[in-house]
């Protein structure tokens, strides 16, 4: 111990002795640090360059260090300001003016048709840089990227599935029939696959969310506008960037059920209930039999992605192209998505007046895909294996699939049938451009966008509903091409204290659409899969359709400012489509917004608090044109009739009353904001109230049995959604090699239907979990939101020697409902609003830490006061769940569970509250912590190497698998509209039924390894 010390005190010494001479040719400076007003900055950061040696100004702007020598050279900097940087020479008391840094102010954000300086604008925006978008996370499709990303947008995926679909919504959903999907415009070309692109390939997003923003696209701007830029290349010595990741996804969380023995048990004990023979025998109860189907799906699966992007040119030609491969294998077994995507991007200028430019996007895809949504088992996997009894082997002893009753198992469904979905995508944008004078050009954009998609499927022979048919093979091809012409005006022009930016332009647009679908049976051979329809002798079904749609479009914008402080916005566009009746082929879509920059007045400025302050307002109408086509019309559809009682005669036969009155569904909106920006650049602060409603909703309607049709689609209800919403960044601390940034933004939407064609409700249907009838799940109702919760309210069991009035009868352990009415018994009209699935509050939290080369990236988002009917937990409770281990019997009686779940009682239901649960929660969505090599001092090579982890822990009461699985995000369903159910009558439903948590594709956490090289 002794020599420790003395070593200590040898080392202190000379380190003492070191200091002595360094210090002996110092030179000891200060100074104060003020801003261009002369208010003193503290916590300013002055540092001596090329050492970590620095202090932090004191509260009055002041610091004092010591320096080597007269060639020191110091650097002051703090957030919001531009860096100085000078040289000590023979001065010792520095007064150093920093000027505030308006990059961010100046920052140009994209708009319909152009750009604005981001201090400029008088709309609601968000933006999202590839900073945000680009952390390393494995992420199929762009809406992924950005969840939780932008106030007021909210992103769920209704399942985990390989390049799974996500459902986006802005200020939340304004339509009933109709969808309630933004409008995507990438480049300039609005694309109805634009989420789908590279995330790499993205150089920033800007989410249009009021009118004023989005009212220049006119009748598809309802629903907002997500305009999408990607990089493009510039002028400088040529840059390549090789961007990769390679990870493991491993399943969350499964299903809680019981044991085989369990299992077993409990069968023969209801078997007894029910004066029924055991099912399972002594030898069984002690063969061990205990399957693990969840386990038997699932696997840990590998996710990749690998871009190599080049870009470069002069003043004149610059380019970039991309390349990427992504890769992503399904947790469930036999599932798999892969993506082959390239991109180039040309600029070209002629001389001072006239640039050209091409965007050209190409992308292959394929997946395999099973069905895991539905009720009818067993083409349903993940409901097989929710239901499947532990106590049943999935093999035989030979190897072979197990049979259920004559029927394939869960994991025979999983593994054999073939579902393939090929997808391909090209587009090209091209534009001219000519610059008359300084103030007024002219652009022309011309574009082509075809998506081909195949999806064949084959049953084999193997399986037992194969076997019935010999083989059955489906294939469906879909192609879709749009073409784009459009040129526009644009006038940039000041006038001593007044500017304007006007544009003016014309837009044709023409969608195609075709269709085939065939299916075949009885096959000799399973070798042919769906490759040849022709080896099936039996021809079941052979469709085709194709649709053409037209958009003719006038529009103008113009904003003007009064001395950089007082602005004003202006934006019409007449919109012609030919999905509308003649009557209402037409529609005009306004816009007003004003702006006051109050920072840039004296008496603000004076105060001396804010950087930029501006106050804004905004007016407008825009539409819903998304409706489908020939809706107006009188459509025919084939029938085969029977004229003399034997033969069938093929005809064609009405199948829709025409309204030549429809017209678009409209939305007008208002919205007041404010953008603030204070301490010194450090925080910065967006606010919006909105509040919009719309109006002529479409709706199939009952109508005269006279007219030979039961129903007609009219514009009739409205519907209103209001909120609020707050963005905050702030930049915590800049000290030294140290820098912490965070970004919070949460948005709170309220929704109510207005009205529903003169009628009080709509009823929609969901499909039985235990097979059967459809019961009746979600009821739109005026008064109340989208996705309204529809059933009983439960009150548990009826206990032994309990005699419970309403359900005279009901034998004790029968689940108990609440006589809502108050009428004596329990039936249809006690039903009554059990929740809502649309999360009244959404929101994303993320942390930037910097400290020398290491950065971590932390973001968390979630949602709040929203329910999910957990329909897995019904089917686990009434089936093999633990939970039913705590089900009623006569020594079991305090419990809240039924004897046998909820099928077969007399009264009420399973869609009662038991099953409707707060879904609120917070997720950490990702971790990504990154380190820059310190190689390449020449600057020509930067390394980054990565790692991250996606859903890392999420915090909720819900008891289901995943508070975001929503297996109804769109929905196919019927309505009854009116007062009694039975008047069920088609319609779409698309956006009734969400809420439904029930099978969806098991969710999971990935953790990614990553290396990006700029060469």
């Amino acid at each position: 111990m002794k020599y420790k010390l003395l070593f200590f005190l040898i080392f202190v010494s000379l380190l003492a002795v070191k200091n002595g001479f360094a210090q002996s040719g110092e030179i000891r400076v200060s100074g104060k640090v003020t801003d261009a007003k002369g208010s003193e900055i503290p916590g300013a950061n002055v540092s001596l360059v090329g050492t970590n040696s620095g202090v932090i100004t004191d509260v009055e702007g002041k610091f004092s260090l010591n320096v080597p020598g007269t060639k020191s050279v110091l650097r002051v900097s703090f957030i919001g300001y531009k860096t100085a940087e000078m040289t000590v020479g023979n001065q010792t008391q520095f007064n150093v003016t920093l000027e505030e840094d308006s990059k961010t102010l100046d920052q140009l954000v994209v708009v319909g048709y152009g750009t604005q300086k981001k201090k400029d604008l008088t709309g609601a925006v968000s933006s999202i840089g590839n900073e945000s978008l680009n952390l390393g996370g494995a992420t199929s499709n762009v809406a992924q990227a950005f969840q939780g990303r932008a106030a007021g947008v909210q992103v769920s995926q209704s399942n985990s599935a390989p390049g799974g679909s996500t459902v986006v919504r802005v200020r939340g959903g304004n339509s009933i029939s109709s969808t309630n999907e933004p409008l995507y415009v990438v480049d300039g070309f609005p694309s109805e696959t634009g989420k789908e692109i590279n995330p790499n390939d993205i150089d920033d997003i800007q989410i249009l969310k009021d009118a004023s923003a989005t009212a220049i696209y006119g009748a598809r701007g309802a629903n907002g506008v997500v305009i999408i830029t990607t990089k493009r290349g510039k002028a400088g010595k040529p840059t390549v960037t090789f961007d990769s990741y390679y990870g493991i996804q491993k399943v969350t969380s499964s299903y809680d059920k019981m044991t085989g023995l369990q299992a077993m048990e409990i069968t023969n004990a209801k078997n007894q209930e029910r004066g029924l023979p055991p099912t399972y025998t002594p030898a069984d109860l002690t063969s061990g039999t205990n399957t693990d189907w969840f386990k038997l799906a699932t696997r840990d699966a590998k996710v990749q992605s690998y871009s190599l992007t080049a870009s470069g040119g002069n003043e004149d030609t610059r380019v970039a192209l991309s390349l990427n491969y992504f890769s992503q294998d399904g947790a469930l077994k036999n599932t798999d998505y892969d993506r082959y995507a390239i991109r180039l991007n040309l600029d070209k200028q002629f001389g001072k007046r006239f640039k050209m430019g091409a965007n050209m996007y190409g992308a292959h895809t394929f997946s395999l895909y099973k069905n895991y949504d539905g009720n009818i088992q067993p083409s349903n996997v993940m409901y097989g294996i929710l239901s499947a009894s532990p106590a049943t082997a999935a093999y035989n002893a030979d190897g072979t699939y197990a049979r259920f009753q004559g029927r394939d198992n869960s994991i025979a469904w999983l593994l054999e049938p073939v579902n393939h979905l090929y997808g391909n995508k090209i587009n090209i944008n091209t534009f001219l451009e000519y610059q008359f004078t300084d103030a007024l050009s002219f652009k022309v954009n011309a574009g082509t966008e075809y998506n081909a998609n195949k999806e064949g499927t084959y049953l084999p022979r193997r399986l037992v509903d194969g076997e019935k048919v010999r083989g059955r093979a489906t294939v469906m091809e879909n192609t879709a091409a749009r073409n784009l012409v459009e040129g526009y005006f644009t006038y940039v022009k000041t006038f001593g204290s007044h500017s304007v930016n006007a544009i003016a332009g014309v837009s044709m647009q023409n969608d195609v659409v075709e269709n085939h679908f065939s299916a075949v049976q009885n096959f000799s051979t399973d070798a042919f899969l769906y490759n040849n329809l022709g080896a099936g002798t039996q021809r079941m079904l052979s469709t085709s359709s194709k649709t053409n749609t037209k958009i003719a479009s006038a529009y103008g914008r113009i904003n003007y400012a009064f001395k950089d402080k007082y602005l004003a916005t202006f934006t019409i566009r007449r919109d012609g489509s030919s999905r509308f009746g003649p009557n209402n082929r037409y529609g005009y879509f306004p816009s007003g917004s004003v702006a006051w920059r109050l920072g840039d007045e004296e008496f603000v400025k004076n105060l001396n608090v804010f950087s930029d302050l501006k106050l804004r307002a905004s007016y407008g109408v825009t539409g819903n044109d998304r409706i489908g086509d020939y809706a107006y019309m009188t459509t025919f559809s084939p029938v085969n009739v029977t004229l003399d009682g034997n033969n069938s005669y093929g005809g064609t036969a009405a199948s829709r009353l025409p309204n030549p009155d429809l017209k678009w569904e409209s939305t007008a909106q208002l919205d007041i904001g404010a953008d603030v920006t204070f301490g010194g650049g450090r925080i910065s602060a967006t606010f919006d109230y909105y509040r919009k409603k719309t109006k002529d909703l479409l709706l199939n309607i009952p109508v005269g049995d006279w007219w030979g049709f039961t129903t007609q689609i009219v514009n009739a209800g409205s519907i209103q959604n209001s909120g609020l919403e707050l963005s905050l960044n702030t930049q915590n601390i800049a000290k030294g090699s140290f820098r912490w940034k965070t970004s919070f933004n949460i948005g709170y939407n309220k929704q109510k239907v207005l009205s529903l064609a003169d009628r009080p409700y709509i009823i929609t249907q969901t499909a039985n979990p235990y097979g059967g009838r459809a019961i009746d799940f979600t009821k739109l109702e005026v008064g109340q939101e989208l996705s309204s919760f529809f059933g009983y309210k439960y009150a548990g069991v009826i206990k032994t020697g309990e005699t419970y009035t309403p359900q005279p009868g009901a034998p004790a352990g029968s689940p108990k409902y609440v006589d809502v009415n108050n009428d004596g018994k329990v039936d249809a009209n006690d039903r009554a609003y059990l929740g809502n699935a649309n999360p009244h509050y959404i929101y994303g939290i993320g942390n930037e830490f910097r400290y020398k080369n290491f950065d971590l990236n932390i973001f968390m988002q979630g949602a709040l006061d929203y329910s999910l009917y957990n329909g897995n937990g019904l089917v686990l409770e009434s089936g093999y769940g633990t939970s039913a281990l705590n089900r009623w019997t006569p020594n079991n009686q305090n419990t809240d569970i039924p004897r046998d779940g909820y099928a077969t009682t007399s009264y009420g239901s399973y869609i009662n509250d038991r099953f409707v649960e707060d879904a609120s929660f917070l997720r950490c969505k990702m971790i990504t912590l990154g380190y820059n090599l310190p190689i390449g001092s020449a600057k020509k090579l930067n390394v980054r190497v990565y790692t991250t982890i996606q859903n890392l822990f999420t915090i909720t009461n819900y008891t289901g698998t995943d508070p975001e699985a929503n297996t109804r995000a769109s929905n196919s369903g019927t309505a009854a509209i009116g007062g009694t159910p039975p008047s069920a009558v088609p319609t779409t439903a698309v956006n009734l039924a969400s809420g439904l948590d029930y099978t969806a594709f098991p969710s999971y956490r990935s953790y990614t390894l990553g290396l990006k090289i700029n060469f």
